[in-house]
């Protein structure tokens, strides 16, 4: 089912949840560089009659991340992109629970009002998540669309096709290209970490002998925190992991002969499939120290 299809919910929190990390991410990034920015130009002056611009650029870069940490503390941009992201995937999961009736939308102990059932778990993630807009998906537009109704309606194998290819395959590729990506991104800044480290070690044997006369190790020093805590902020290394282990379940759970025949323990079979994808949010969210939430 193409995500276009799905209910406007999702893509409200969707939308909201890449506003924030983009607002978050930016911010995050302003702050470093003009902390670093700062200390580089702390460290010697470039005179200008009676302007020292040196100065002047270190305390202009100070005012500027000043004022992003500000808005950082007050905006909050984080917290929105954590709960908008965690509504996006909570409504995701309950799609397609509907659809290919998964609990608690199950064929054979299912509700007597699916469709009502769907509208009123919409609403509750709709008001019990702050980084999203507070009209209800009545508002937004149809909870239940017609893909949504027409899947639905499938013989129990076409389902089981549509959530292996839709669902399980595609959410194994996404963790696995997000996995390799973070791994290389984690690679790439240990290299340049440990570039600068060894750049600042011979700047430090130069100053010793006062071949050089620059605090290049204060800047090298500078530089390396900056790097640090960017690394820190994007959890490259902790992603990768966390991406690599949930493809290799999703992996384990696509096996063709392991899927039930029986639309009671389909249903089943098809909320713990949701308990596992659901887990990697869940983790991810409390990487972040955001609030418990029952996904």
């Amino acid at each position: 089912m193409d995500l276009a299809h799905f209910p406007e919910l999702f893509h409200l929190a969707d939308r909201s949840a890449i506003a924030g990390q983009r607002r978050f991410l930016a911010s995050t990034l302003v702050r470093l560089v003009s902390l670093a920015i700062a200390a580089v130009f702390g460290t010697f002056s470039i005179e200008n009659g009676l302007l020292n611009i040196a100065a002047l650029i270190t305390g202009s870069a100070l005012a500027v991340a000043l004022v992003t940490e500000v808005y950082l503390l007050t905006a909050r941009p984080e917290r929105h992109w954590h709960e908008a992201r965690a509504a996006a995937e909570s409504a995701k999961s309950l799609v397609w629970r509907y659809i290919v009736r998964g609990q608690p939308f199950g064929m054979a102990d299912g509700p007597d009002d699916p469709d009502a059932l769907l509208l009123s778990r919409m609403m509750h993630i709709a008001t019990r998540f702050r980084g999203i807009p507070t009209r209800s998906p009545a508002e937004e537009g149809e909870a239940v669309t017609e893909d949504m109704r027409r899947i639905r309606a499938l013989t129990l194998k076409e389902r089981q096709e549509c959530y292996r290819h839709g669902r399980i395959k595609d959410q194994r590729r996404w963790y696995w290209v997000k996995a390799q990506r973070n791994e290389r991104w984690a690679v790439g800044w240990s290299v340049a970490l440990a570039s600068i480290e060894a750049v600042g070690l011979v700047a430090a044997v130069l100053g010793a002998a006062r071949v050089i006369e620059l605090d290049v190790p204060g800047i090298v020093g500078a530089l390396a925190v900056a790097g640090i805590a960017w690394t820190q902020t994007r959890q490259y290394r902790w992603l990768a992991q966390s991406y690599a282990v949930t493809a290799l379940e999703l992996g384990v759970i696509a096996i063709e002969d392991r899927w039930p025949v029986l639309e009671r323990d389909w249903a089943h079979f098809v909320d713990e499939t949701e308990e596992t994808i659901s887990k990697e949010h869940m983790l991810w969210a409390a990487s972040h120290s955001i609030e418990a939430m029952d996904h």
